[in-house]
């Protein structure tokens, strides 16, 4: 019933998922996996990844404390270096906190 969904999705992002399950490489937890910009994701990536991340702005998910929950990575990077680096995430930018570290 969903076939054609996934080949679409398959034809969209070059089928890493099939490509991620056929690779021999074992993370840490063997949870993580690698997106379609080759930035390794998952629950056992370090905390501070996006220091060496040279990729395209990540998509924020939401707010949790002082950090932007974003689609790679481990999840989260802290909204002061988000907005210094690519500026404030669009649908964001309202609290307090992002107004203030936007006008520094």
């Amino acid at each position: 019933m969903y076939a054609w969904l996934m080949n679409l999705f398959s034809k969209m992002f070059g089928n890493t998922a099939k490509i991620n399950m056929e690779k021999d490489e074992n993370y840490s937890s063997g949870e993580n996996w690698i997106g379609p910009d080759n930035t390794e994701s998952g629950p056992s990536v370090s905390e501070d990844w996006y220091l060496s991340y040279d990729g395209p702005a990540p998509i924020v998910e939401g707010i949790y404390e002082k950090n932007y929950g974003v689609d790679r990575g481990d999840g989260s990077i802290p909204i002061d270096f988000y907005i210094k680096k690519w500026g404030i995430p669009n649908g964001f930018g309202k609290t307090d906190y992002e107004k203030e570290i936007a006008h520094k």
